[in-house]
């Protein structure tokens, strides 16, 4: 079976936890003697196509008026042009509409379509090719793709986002099967009208892509290492666990911070909360950084669409503390894996963090749990639900 994948990004353009999983899948699909190919954007002009790992990959020149993946702010007048020409950018389409042509692929599954847009479906089902969608973010949704403004997850779709938000919504009917990476994402989409048309509609939860030795126990003792991992961003919930942290006894904690966000946001957290228990280490390797932190805190206040950080610290044995938003509270089972704090209760956070720091022992009692948890998200499985998906339409 030949199959297109289409994402935003791709390898070596790798930001977050969403081109990882296309990756593996990509790459796993291939192993399971499937060709695959992957259409994605770069910020360079033209397209060109090379092999990564046996994955044929079209790197596609972004027609828009900026590339929005770098460490500045783009000018805010051209924010909303440039949104809506990635609602539907007549051009991006037409480059897709060449790998169509050149591959003949059998089946087509999207998964980001930053950078492409919706037309992309159109020009697919044109072809009459089975076409399958995947849920990683709310892009369809909102412009920003996270749902979030003022400090606040939004309830409903504002009235800024709804101009972009609309033709989404209407070309979503050309999906044959639509997918969500948590039964949140998938129920978010569905209660905004999205999908009406769609006859098949499934849960696949990501992979995590690495099988990690079972760590050996150690016994564990004050202070607790806490960590964060992942992008530096407001949305994240980062000031609401670094204030947390601060407000516990000194001596019994220690907080690592790992990742990187945007220069301005960075210096402020590291000025406003200035201690020796906390340490930034900017881009780590996950595995090195899990292997060194006791618990792992996943604060974000908006609402994630799974967690893929959660999964990956229970393949090193590492219980997490996550907020009850979206995908992450499907993922943390209170009392075993971890726990779950709502961001909008002052101070749970804190009475979270000290249950491990008045029982060291915690982590430990935990860690059986939490690996058992995690084979549970092989890439196998997930290879072989997207398998099924793609004989379905």
């Amino acid at each position: 079976m030949k199959i297109l994948l289409i994402n935003t990004l791709y390898s070596p353009y790798l930001l977050g936890g969403t081109e990882r999983v296309v990756q593996s899948l990509a790459e796993g699909l291939v192993k399971a003697g499937n060709h695959v190919v992957v259409a994605t954007t770069v910020p360079e002009k033209g397209t060109a196509s090379d092999w990564i790992n046996g994955v044929k990959v079209y790197h596609i020149g972004l027609r828009n008026l900026y590339w929005p993946f770098k460490d500045e702010d783009n000018h805010k007048v051209l924010k909303p042009l440039a949104h809506a020409l990635d609602t539907c950018n007549l051009w991006m389409a037409r480059e897709v509409e060449r790998v169509l042509d050149t591959e003949r692929p059998d089946v087509v599954h999207t998964h980001g379509l930053g950078g492409f847009s919706v037309l992309t479906w159109r020009r697919i089902k044109q072809r009459r090719l089975p076409l399958i969608h995947t849920l990683h973010d709310h892009y369809l949704l909102c412009p920003r793709t996270t749902m979030y403004r003022n400090g606040k997850a939004c309830k409903r779709q504002c009235a800024a986002c709804l101009p972009y938000a609309l033709p989404r919504k209407h070309l979503s009917r050309h999906v044959d099967l639509v997918v969500g990476v948590s039964q949140f994402m998938l129920a978010r989409h569905l209660e905004f009208g999205y999908f009406g048309a769609t006859q098949e509609k499934r849960v696949v939860p990501n992979a995590y892509h690495l099988e990690p030795p079972e760590p050996p126990p150690r016994a564990r003792s004050l202070p607790i290492q806490f960590g964060y991992l992942g992008l530096l961003h407001p949305n994240k919930g980062l000031e609401t666990l670094l204030e947390s942290a601060t407000r516990l006894p000194k001596g019994t904690w220690s907080l690592k911070i790992a990742g990187r966000g945007h220069t301005k946001y960075e210096r402020y957290l590291h000025e406003k909360f200035e201690s020796p228990a906390i340490r930034f280490v900017g881009r780590v390797e996950p595995e090195t950084f899990l292997s060194e932190v006791d618990v792992l805190v996943v604060p974000s206040l908006w609402n994630e669409s799974f967690g893929m950080v959660v999964i990956e610290a229970y393949a090193h044995g590492v219980p997490v503390i996550g907020s009850d938003r979206g995908g992450i509270s499907e993922l943390v089972e209170a009392g075993v894996t971890g726990y779950l704090f709502d961001p909008a209760r002052p101070g749970d956070l804190i009475t979270k963090m000290e249950r491990y720091v008045d029982r060291p022992d915690l982590v430990d009692d935990m860690r059986p749990a939490c690996l058992r948890r995690a084979r549970s998200f092989s890439s196998q499985q997930m290879i072989e639900q997207y398998l099924d998906a793609y004989a379905t339409p």
